[in-house]
């Protein structure tokens, strides 16, 4: 027969023993610190050199590609990418040190979500799988590829592992990653202050509900009497004030453009902007049921009839601006949301 004290040993054992095999802090062991705890993942990062920020993750593929003029540009959409989250991201990765190497086992990167990336992205697992980061020279030669596991479930830090690595080491802090592409987009798309708007025109299928000029920016906006008897100031407003801040949530792929086109007829709208200095916007707006109360949105700049000949110009600035921003939205279609396009569209919410 056991005694007691046997017994509480036994039992003690027995407990300290699952702890180990089955807490993941059990992995960090003073026998597995490494060398590199406390080093910087990066030593240093040269932006100038960096030609491509490429991530995989959550079933998304994301692929940033640096402009030799300046500036980001999402590959597969060949959108422009805001440089807002590159910077941020960079500057993160460029902050990591690496905390305690956990273990060098490849049987255990699965359980640490940091399984290398699937060749097929459809074949991506939450359970198994993790980030891939890779950023890239212009030659092809990486600067960095590394793989963002789980994070540490009894405290703060998250699990990471350098591709063609085995060991897996401990972050101090999380590395946030947005999966999806339009998270990366540049989202503006207007950005006209009030002081610039000549006239508003709204064309509902062949009729122009709304029709409004005015002689500069100092004087009252004036309701075309033959086309309309508009004179509600507060929607007025709301439609400049939106023209200011104008954004959208989602580049459509082509893909589903084309399944958005060839379903069930969408009432359309469109908004006709005119500037004081030649500058014409049209915005067209699409209503579809699929898209949850949200507008689909196209939109283009043209160049008013008498200001056509000065812009004709081969250094024309304002022939420039045109070329430059049809070039990045014309032929787009852009998923705006229910409340911005009843603003743009002087409609009650």
């Amino acid at each position: 027969m056991l005694k007691p004290l046997s017994l509480i040993t036994i039992i003690l054992l027995f407990v300290g023993g699952g702890m180990y095999f089955f807490h993941e802090d059990s992995f960090i062991t003073k026998s597995q610190k490494s060398s590199l705890s406390g080093q910087k993942l990066l030593e240093k990062l040269d932006t100038k050199t960096l030609d491509q920020i490429k991530i995989f993750g959550l079933g998304s593929e994301i692929n940033l590609v640096q402009l030799q003029g300046g500036g980001w540009q999402e590959k597969i959409s060949n959108y422009e990418a805001d440089i807002a989250p590159i910077q941020d991201f960079l500057i993160n990765l460029s902050q990591i040190s690496l905390g305690n190497m956990v273990t060098d086992n490849p049987e255990h990167h699965e359980r640490f979500q940091l399984l290398n990336p699937p060749d097929n992205i459809e074949e991506w697992e939450e359970g198994r799988h993790g980030f891939s980061v890779n950023l890239l020279r212009g030659d092809g030669t990486s600067v960095l590829s590394l793989l963002l596991g789980k994070e540490r479930s009894n405290g703060q830090g998250q699990y990471i592992r350098q591709a063609g690595s085995n060991k897996i080491y401990l972050i101090p802090e999380r590395l946030s990653v947005y999966s999806e592409v339009d998270d990366w987009l540049r989202k503006d798309l207007l950005a006209l202050e009030s002081n610039q708007i000549k006239s508003l025109e709204l064309q509902s299928g062949d009729n122009i509900s709304v029709s409004l000029s005015r002689g500069d920016a100092e004087t009252a906006w004036v309701s075309v009497p033959e086309k309309s008897n508009f004179n509600d100031s507060e929607k007025i407003n709301k439609v400049l004030d939106r023209l200011g801040d104008l954004t959208f949530s989602k580049l459509l792929k082509k893909y589903v453009l084309s399944q958005e086109l060839t379903d069930s007829p969408a009432k359309e709208e469109s908004l006709s902007i005119a500037l004081f200095d030649g500058r014409v916007y049209s915005l067209n707006f699409s209503k579809k049921e699929s898209l949850d109360e949200n507008y689909l949105l196209s939109l283009r700049m043209g160049i008013a009839v008498e200001a056509s000949e000065s812009a004709d110009a081969e250094d024309s600035d304002l022939r420039k601006e045109m070329d430059a921003f049809n070039q990045r939205v014309n032929g787009r279609l852009f998923e705006i949301s229910s409340w911005e396009a009843k603003e743009l569209l002087f409609s009650d919410q």
